[in-house]
């Protein structure tokens, strides 16, 4: 079997569960030894989802760790089962995990050599979130200019029938100068206009 050091690791914790049997039994008599089975199953299924190793070393891992499992089934004596001593399968509380996990690692911010830690007060998370680096502008109150004889500069935005209207006014005005200017003029040189008749 060539080293490799995951298949190793879980050989080595199947192994341990024995030493752990015995110590045991030395120590207070009694045996919890289907948290011992559980584990060596885990260990097993564990080498079992390994797919990209040595087909070999994963046979002689298992091998092994079934030698520990039928070593752990022929064991007597008496079985100890408390209850704070039973494990939970981490399926059954996987998702408390990620979450604490997960708030655990947005609790801490900073950088450059500052360090924060947030949500260790009560008042902490109450109110709107704030964002250190955008703030909400507040609006101005809004102003409206009216036009009059001191404010000259203002003139408003025109619609477009405003616009038309003022634009035939200001024609009308500049056709009726030049009638009026030409009319001037043949009034002023008579003789030019009975000739240019």
């Amino acid at each position: 079997m060539t080293v490799n050091f995951l298949l190793d690791r879980f050989v080595r914790k199947g192994l341990t569960l024995m030493k752990k049997v015995q110590h045991d039994r030395e120590k207070s008599n009694s045996i919890p030894i289907e948290i011992y089975k559980n584990r060596c199953l885990g260990y097993i299924e564990r080498v079992n989802e390994l797919k990209h190793y040595n087909q070999d070393d994963i046979k002689y891992a298992k091998k092994r760790l079934f030698n520990v499992y039928f070593y752990l089934q022929s064991v007597s004596g008496p079985e100890r089962q408390t209850p704070h001593q039973t494990e939970i399968s981490i399926e059954v509380v996987y998702k408390a995990l990620n979450q604490a996990v997960y708030d655990d690692y947005y609790r801490r911010s900073g950088g450059l050599g500052y360090s924060v830690v947030r949500g260790l007060t009560l008042c902490e998370k109450k109110g709107e979130p704030i964002n250190h680096y955008f703030r909400k502008v507040k609006k101005s109150p809004v102003i409206y200019l009216r036009p009059n004889k001191e404010n000259i500069m203002y003139k408003a935005k025109q619609t477009k029938q405003e616009w038309l209207d003022e634009m035939a006014k200001q024609k009308k005005e500049i056709l009726d100068e030049n009638k009026l200017s030409r009319l001037r003029q043949q009034r002023g040189n008579p003789v030019k206009s009975l000739s240019s008749v």
